[in-house]
């Protein structure tokens, strides 16, 4: 029997991000955690440019977790203005980038100006198109299957859905961004080896790549060295 060949990815179209090691970064150098934030935010400006430089098309991070929700108080607050901070002061330069914003999750319980300031960031940005930044905020992957089960059920309950049609287009059409492809890559940073209840759904055949750098330490040019080792590998996609 033939060997199937195997497919050779070129460019992904598609990265997604596990930004990991903001506290880990500031506590090994004597600093508060904020300060591990706040160079977390520059390490995002530049993954945006390093994206774009790539040619990457879709760039997804994982801002803020259900979990995060279990943190101090104190840094949950600091999550959630750094959120309005970010949508406020990246707003002119992602629009003279050309880059669309959108989010992924659930951000009803967010602090009100937060809310209103990312509100704001992906309308504003609706019409660019060289790069769409999704920001993952309070995500979680099994909430969202779960989620798109529970509309599923009531669908077919009501007798506007058949079972049988019941599908992986059908599930996938009740996700927070139907629309938006899997991940061909994802990058985590900080050294761990677990996509910790990330796109648990869109992951099923990404590649994933793990960094030793903690994020504040993430770079414009390790976005584009880890596209160029995706380059380099053989997608299988169960053959």
């Amino acid at each position: 029997m033939a060997v199937q060949a195997l497919v050779q990815p070129a460019l992904p179209l598609h990265v997604a991000v596990i930004m990991d090691g903001n506290r880990r970064w500031a506590r090994s150098r004597g600093l508060p955690v904020a300060e591990g934030y706040r160079r977390g935010v520059g390490a995002l400006r530049a993954a945006v440019r390093g994206a774009i430089a790539a040619g990457v098309k879709v760039l997804t991070v994982y801002g803020f977790s259900t979990e995060n929700w279990h943190r101090d108080p104190s840094e949950v607050r600091l999550l959630m203005q750094l959120c309005a901070i970010f949508a406020r002061t990246e707003l002119a330069a992602l629009r003279r980038q050309d880059v669309a914003v959108g989010i992924v999750g659930d951000i009803a319980q967010f602090s009100a100006p937060a809310r209103a300031a990312l509100g704001e960031l992906v309308r504003a940005t609706a019409q660019n198109r060289r790069l769409t930044l999704n920001l993952a905020l309070n995500y979680s992957g099994r909430a969202e299957i779960v989620r798109a089960a529970r509309r599923i059920a009531v669908e077919v309950e009501a007798g506007t859905l058949r079972a049988a049609d019941v599908d992986e287009a059908a599930l996938r059409r009740r996700l927070y961004a139907p629309k938006l492809p899997d991940p061909d890559l994802l990058i985590r940073t900080g050294g761990d080896f677990r996509v910790s209840n990330f796109l648990l759904y869109q992951l099923a055949y990404t590649e994933l790549l793990t960094l030793p750098i903690m994020w504040p330490d993430f770079g414009e040019d390790d976005l584009v060295r880890a596209v160029g080792e995706y380059g380099e590998r053989s997608r299988r996609f169960g053959s």
